[in-house]
């Protein structure tokens, strides 16, 4: 009986194995040795010795840390909740009776398949100062143009702008799955009731969709959290005005660790980075039983 079930349960950890060594090589041993790495300081030459709590010191008192992190804070606290508003209002729209809603699925997917350099090259062109499709609509309505990407009052509106476009695809399907999984009987007694769409999409639809706005949230909190790649792919390694109007604290980790080749300091900071979304997450999991309406 029991080398019946250890063939059995054998068969399951073989099928699984080579994800669990992936999970393992890939994620948890490089956190590890990051976080080993985060209380050394290098001799050079590849050799470190312990330092302590002295990287943290440093990151307490690194003014462009707290500004990569305020950054990060405005970033995600504008960009995730926007996304996924406009995503459910689009997939509210596609799953209504309309012509070519798969091709406008399709459209809406896009993104989700580009390659993020890609991606951010073509919204280079269209933010281009000269010209750039964006201004070039500006000028014919008659207003001056914009310098999207080095003025910095707008450029942190653009790099959540290219954000939310280029997440939209994959929110936007997760939550047409869930509304078409709406009992369709909540929407006939609403009518009933006179309810308009406005009601049944914030009355009806939203609460019932609840598990998978809050999925999206926790997802993309993390995701924004560690926003490094638009703002590297646009601005590289460069020192402006307009960069630090939108460097992240993983910019700021990859500048420390890569750029200026501290890799200790550069662990610190992302071990600072990993705790704090480890608690937010944790904060909106202890929230979700109050926020989170299941059926």
């Amino acid at each position: 009986m029991l080398k019946k079930k250890l063939k059995h349960w054998g068969w399951g950890y073989l099928f699984v194995a080579p994800t669990m060594i992936g999970l393992l090589i890939l994620n948890i041993w490089p956190i590890i040795e990051t976080f080993l790495l985060s209380f050394q300081k290098s001799l050079g030459f590849n050799r470190y010795e312990f330092a302590g709590f002295e990287n943290f010191a440093k990151l307490f008192s690194d003014a462009d840390v707290w500004i990569g992190l305020k950054n990060t804070f405005i970033f995600a606290l504008v960009s995730v909740p926007l996304g996924i508003f406009l995503s459910l209002l689009v997939a509210w729209l596609l799953c209504k009776p309309i012509r070519g809603v798969s091709t406008y699925r399709m459209l809406f997917f896009l993104p989700m398949v580009a390659a993020p350099a890609a991606v951010t090259m073509v919204w280079s062109w269209i933010y281009n100062t000269e010209f750039g499709v964006l201004n070039y609509l500006l000028g014919f309505l008659g207003i001056q143009k914009i310098s999207w990407l080095n003025d910095p009052h707008y450029t942190m509106f653009s790099i959540i702008l290219i954000a939310i476009w280029s997440s939209m695809g994959q929110q936007i399907i997760i939550l047409i799955v869930a509304i078409k999984n709406v009992p369709r009987v909540y929407y006939e007694a609403a009518e009933l009731d006179g309810a308009n769409e406005r009601a049944k999409f914030f009355k009806i639809m939203m609460p019932l969709v609840s598990p998978n706005i809050f999925f999206l949230t926790v997802t993309g909190l993390i995701g924004a959290l560690g926003q490094f790649d638009i703002v590297y792919m646009i601005y590289g390694t460069g020192n402006s005005e307009a960069v630090d109007s939108v460097k992240t604290i993983m910019y700021q980790y990859y500048r420390a660790a890569f750029v200026s080749q501290d890799k200790s300091y550069g662990s610190a900071i992302a071990v600072a980075t990993l705790v704090i979304i480890l608690a937010l997450t944790a904060v909106q999991m202890k929230l979700q039983k109050k926020i989170v309406f299941y059926e």
